[in-house]
């Protein structure tokens, strides 16, 4: 059976025209906007400032309108849209491209090559020129040329350009420029290199400089010198040391013609350890050489200075060995520690008297600790009485403290009671007698030529509250007169009359008849240091006293 497929045929192809028909009826067109610097551009009263990709319906009219802001000025356009209206309109009857150039006002375009100090041109060499939102930059290409496009002009002319790539010495430059189309700018870049500098016992050796990385330009000549403690040894250089240098030298010179690694090598030496103990309080030591690791054999020598009160007394290893020499000089041969000793220091008390008493407490020994505090008590003996210590202190008390903390010398002085008198010796006529004789016990003295006198310390008899004073002179009578007396006492205002024409002794011995009768117990006489008592001794005195008369 035959079919006629022509009808059917006809069918599908209007179907296929309607449907492409019914996609292709409204077409669209896309506008891609490129911004070359910095403004606004409106299309139809939207703003846009940055790069953008904007659909538009076919024959779509849109109004294209620049916008410069305060610091940016307006070019042209060019692609789709060309010349310098700022305000123009676009028919969207295809995609459109259209790129909006503005400039910087007070701007320049810069230009130029950069190469090293050899004219050979550097790839890659980044320059920027201005600050923040006004920041432009370029890089060179493999010729070495750059071009930069709205470079800012400062209000004081001063243009400037940042330059660096790795591997050169970042360089600035300032250049006086009014604003203008094109500036040429050529600039040599200075090739750096790096030096590594390393060391194996950074914790003890060193190196001048230090261990580190230095940028160095090119040609650079870097010394560097090996330092380091007692407990190493130098050994060399190793690395990127040149061969016209000494590996093992502690110093050699570096040129920085490329990037070099230099190692110093140390040699650990056998070490020991020297510790020191000292209580402050009582004394220092001082250690030389100083530090505590030092090198094996090295010879240490000590010495130390005591605190007042203080005195060296003897060194003591960890060994418990114990050594008194001062300075101590020794070679370090093992870990070792020594403690200086010190002992409170002693200081000698030496203690005399003058006159009869004793001291308390009587001593085995006078050395006594610095610090220590002795008490020492003086006893008059009898017919005695204590009067004062002297010496490293002064005192009238008896019983006295005194701390030790210095040599010191004490004496106790001991006498016996005495009294003093005055007077003026006058005869019967009321006339000045000079040179008489006054005599109170051993003591005596003669008046002057107005008849006055003093007898000073006039030793009391023991037992004794009374005292007698004779004055004789040849051509008168043998006075006497009897004085109550106490230890130290001044008697003043002693007016003696003397008579001529008399018997001395006879006086004598009436004046010892009253002395005798007067006393309860028997009259002691001290004549010439000799004490008498009985009658045979007075009539000595009176003897004694007979002497200086005229029978």
């Amino acid at each position: 059976m035959f079919f006629n497929t022509y009808p059917f045929k006809n069918i599908l192809t209007l179907l296929i025209c309607t449907l492409i028909l019914s996609a292709c009826g409204d077409d669209e067109f896309r506008l891609y906007l490129t911004i070359d610097g910095k403004g606004t551009i409106k299309l139809n009263n939207t703003a846009y400032d940055t790069n953008v990709t904007i659909t538009y319906e076919e024959d779509a009219i849109v109004q294209v309108q620049s916008d410069p802001n305060i610091q940016w000025e307006f070019v042209n356009y060019t692609g789709d849209l060309t010349g310098t209206s700022s305000s123009q309109n676009l028919t969207m009857n295809a995609d459109k491209h259209v790129t909006a150039t503005f400039k910087l006002k007070d701007s320049v375009s810069i230009n130029g090559y950069i190469t090293d100090e050899n004219d050979v041109a550097i790839q890659g060499v980044l320059i920027t020129s201005g600050s923040g939102a006004n920041q432009v930059s370029g890089t060179t290409d493999s010729n070495g040329a750059y071009s930069i496009d709205n470079v800012p002009v400062p209000s004081d002319d001063r243009v400037y350009l940042n330059i660096s790539k790795a591997g050169f010495l970042n360089q600035s430059y300032y250049f006086d420029q009014e604003k203008s189309e094109m500036t040429l700018k050529t600039v040599k870049l200075t090739r750096v290199y790096n030096l590594y500098v390393l060391n194996n016992y950074y914790n003890y050796g060193s190196t001048s400089p230090v261990s580190g990385t230095y940028t160095l330009t090119e040609n650079h000549v870097k010394s560097l010198t090996a330092t380091h403690d007692n407990t190493l040894l130098f050994e060399q250089w190793s690395g990127h040391v040149p061969s016209t240098e000494n590996a093992t030298s502690i110093s050699i010179a570096i040129t920085m013609d490329k990037n070099r690694t230099v190692v110093a090598q140390f040699k650990r030496l056998t070490t020991y350890t020297l510790h020191i103990h000292c209580d402050p309080e009582r004394g220092a030591v001082t250690q030389s050489p100083e530090n505590t690791t030092h090198v094996a054999g090295t010879e240490i020598q000590l010495n130390n200075t005591s605190e007042e009160g203080y005195i060296f007394s003897h060194w003591i290893n960890h060994k418990g060995h114990i050594v008194d020499s001062m300075p101590l000089t020794f070679n370090l041969n093992e870990n070792t520690e020594y403690t200086c000793v010190f002992n409170d220091k002693s200081y000698q008390l030496t203690v005399n008297q003058s006159g009869e008493g004793k001291i308390t407490p009587t001593f085995d020994s006078n050395s006594y600790i610095n610090g220590t505090t002795v008490t020492l008590t003086a006893i008059a003996a009898y017919g005695w009485k204590f009067r004062k210590w002297q010496g490293s202190l002064s005192s009238t008390n008896n019983q006295v403290n005194i701390v030790m903390d210095a040599d010191k010398s004490l004496t106790a002085i001991f006498e016996k009671p005495w009294a003093q008198f005055m007077g003026q010796v006058r005869d019967q006529a009321g006339q000045w007698v000079s040179n008489v004789k006054v005599m109170a016990g051993q003591q005596y003295n003669v008046s002057d030529t107005q008849g006055y006198f003093f007898l000073d310390r006039a030793n009391i008899p023991t037992g004794s509250d009374t005292m007698m004073l004779l004055f004789q002179k040849q051509g008168y009578c043998l006075h006497s007169e009897m004085f109550q007396v106490d230890d130290q006492i001044l008697i003043e205002n002693i007016y003696p009359q003397l008579s001529q024409n008399c018997k001395p002794l006879e006086s004598i011995i009436n004046t010892l008849k009253i002395l005798t009768q007067q006393q309860s117990t028997p009259l002691t006489f001290d004549i010439e240091g000799n004490e008498r008592s009985d009658l045979s001794e007075v009539i000595f005195m009176m003897q004694h006293l007979s002497a200086y008369s005229d029978e």
